[in-house]
């Protein structure tokens, strides 16, 4: 059959287009596909009108919105009808769409059309030829509504605050339209539709039929996985943890420096703050801030764990990345991390996200025999060389789309 992916250009970032990179490179290596697969085309053919990849898709909303300054909505902005979250949507919209129009363009005669996000689903949808079935990958991890009034509007609010909001329950009941009509919807695995189905229940139903294609990744410069790079001096003799992403509140950055807060001063340990801005990191004894990192490999190799105290997940590409590199993982209990967990990967669970909990987790890799250490980033590797490589990724698209062709 043929298979058409519709989204951004694949580039090595996060999201959709890094998604989309890391299969596109491990399909060029297959010399006999056994079905055609297109992606969207590259940077330089990409129509000058699109938005700029340098940006994010929430920065570029910001200034679309309300202009290159700094602003912080009032509640009743956010809760006002048919107001600046419906407004913000429709930009989003207008965003993702433009991003992925190209290779919808070119997507006529493909049997099926492989979206990356609802809103060229929709398009999709709308554009599709008799025959022709559109496919669903889910890469969020809350209903895009939630997740741009919650990073953008309230970061520090709790996000059930903002379910009440009409233009957030509009935009909510329009994804799940969206979800329901497409042929096949598809996740990386069935945890990571855990913060769907905790969120609103109504997504339990669409849930429950989605199909399961696990992710894989490998870094651009392979780096010998295990111990850490001596190229690089340890921070002041100690063991260094690594946070890896960015200060948006699911990913649990707050409750991560909570829990360092109650650290005991004398604790063998090092916090590297990878992705957050160095002036949201804290003076803090334990702290280290990096700020924006190109080379995470070379990252990794320096570091001799990873933490993530998501408060909902996929199934984090930054934390593949980690156990490519043999990295023990230090997790919250959830989503698409109870997956790494399952999937066997060298890693030590936190229940929640309370202070002591994750002081009590730092504290405990902290103080980790070496040797014990050490074989929990083999387990990481050992996984990653048997599940989670981009080859794995591929072959399980190949599955699919298998299936796809066999039958309805």
């Amino acid at each position: 059959m043929i298979v058409a992916h519709v989204g951004p250009t694949p580039r090595r970032i996060g999201g959709p287009a890094g998604y989309l990179h890391q299969l596109q490179s491990a399909a060029s290596t297959d010399l006999q596909p056994r079905h055609v697969v297109r992606f969207p085309p590259s940077s330089t053919t990409v129509s000058k009108r699109s938005p700029p990849p340098s940006l994010s898709l929430l920065t570029r909303l910001r200034r679309k919105v309300i202009g290159p300054k700094f602003y912080r909505p009032s509640i009743e902005e956010l809760a006002a009808p048919r107001g600046l979250v419906d407004r913000m949507l429709r930009d989003i919209a207008t965003d993702t769409c433009a991003e992925s129009q190209a290779s919808l363009a070119s997507a006529s005669r493909a049997d099926a059309i492989f979206t990356h996000d609802p809103f060229s689903a929709e398009a999709a949808l709308r554009q599709r030829a008799s025959g022709q079935r559109v496919w669903m990958m889910c890469h969020g991890v809350t209903p895009i509504v939630l997740y741009a009034v919650w990073s953008w509007g309230l970061p520090e609010a709790d996000w059930r605050s903002f379910l009440d909001y009409p233009d957030v329950r509009r935009w909510i009941d329009w994804e799940l339209d969206v979800w329901s009509r497409v042929d096949r919807l598809v996740f990386p695995c069935p945890e990571a539709t855990d913060s769907f189905r905790i969120i609103d229940s109504r997504f339990d139903a669409v849930a429950d039929r989605a199909q399961f294609v696990l992710s894989g990744a490998a870094a651009s410069v392979p780096r010998v996985p295990g111990g850490r790079d001596r190229s690089r001096p340890p921070a002041e003799g100690k063991r260094v943890a690594l946070y890896l992403g960015s200060a948006e509140p699911y990913r649990g950055y707050d409750a991560l420096l909570a829990g360092a807060e109650t650290l005991p001063p004398d604790v063998n340990l090092t916090i590297a703050i990878a992705g957050p801005p160095t002036s949201k990191v804290p003076e803090h004894p334990v702290m280290r801030a990096l700020g924006r990192v190109e080379d995470v490999a070379q990252l990794l190799a320096s570091v001799d764990f990873l933490i993530n105290v998501n408060r909902f997940s996929l199934f984090d590409l930054s934390t593949i990345e980690a156990t490519e590199a043999g990295k023990p993982l230090l997790l919250h209990a959830v989503g698409g991390n109870r997956a790494f967990e399952r999937l066997g990967t060298g890693c030590v669970m936190l229940r929640d996200l309370e202070p002591p909990t994750i002081a009590a987790g730092l504290a405990h890799m902290a103080s980790l025999d070496e040797a014990k250490l050490v074989a929990l980033g083999q387990q990481s590797r050992q996984c990653w060389e048997r599940q989670l490589t981009p080859r794995h990724m591929w072959e399980r698209h190949l599955a699919l789309y298998d299936a796809a062709s066999a039958g309805p």
